[in-house]
């Protein structure tokens, strides 16, 4: 099941530079960043809306938007964040030194959360393993930004 998993995680993974080059492409046609991300970000919101309609609208949990705590709504914050940089990092860094950047990011805050159980989180300890799997992808950062001489 695990593997099941981690290939779709992986497939998906797939997507994250294509989807920014997408939007970095659509940044430049639109001559606007901040159009670029909200085009990108509301035509995923639609597509989401559309998912709703047909799995059924669940208009009990609409009802409690009210009660969310603030805090929470960070998330969409940070993905409007995520696009938007990648609109901005793409072109002056490539694909592969701003996809492998951001994964780093993503694995180094990971392990911080699994260690301590952030957000409701189980916990899993930062082993040395994954500390040794974290400082591999600082290094694979370093090999991938490098010029070759």
């Amino acid at each position: 099941m695990i593997f099941a998993l981690i290939a779709a995680a992986i497939l998906v993974g797939l997507l994250m530079p294509v989807q920014a080059g997408l939007n970095a492409e659509l940044t430049r046609f639109l001559k606007h960043p901040f159009l670029g991300a909200f085009i990108s970000l509301t035509t995923g919101s639609i597509a989401l809306l559309l998912l709703m309609l047909v799995q059924g609208f669940p208009l009990q949990e609409v009802k409690r938007i009210g009660q969310v705590p603030p805090v929470l709504f960070l998330g969409g914050i940070f993905g409007a964040l995520f696009v938007g940089s990648s609109i901005f990092f793409i072109p002056r860094m490539g694909a592969t030194s701003m996809i492998a950047a951001l994964i780093t990011g993503q694995l180094l805050m990971s392990v911080i959360m699994d260690h301590y159980g952030l957000l409701g989180l189980s916990t899993y300890p930062a082993t040395l393993t994954r500390i040794a799997g974290v400082i591999l992808l600082f290094v694979g950062v370093l090999l991938v930004v490098k010029k070759s001489s």
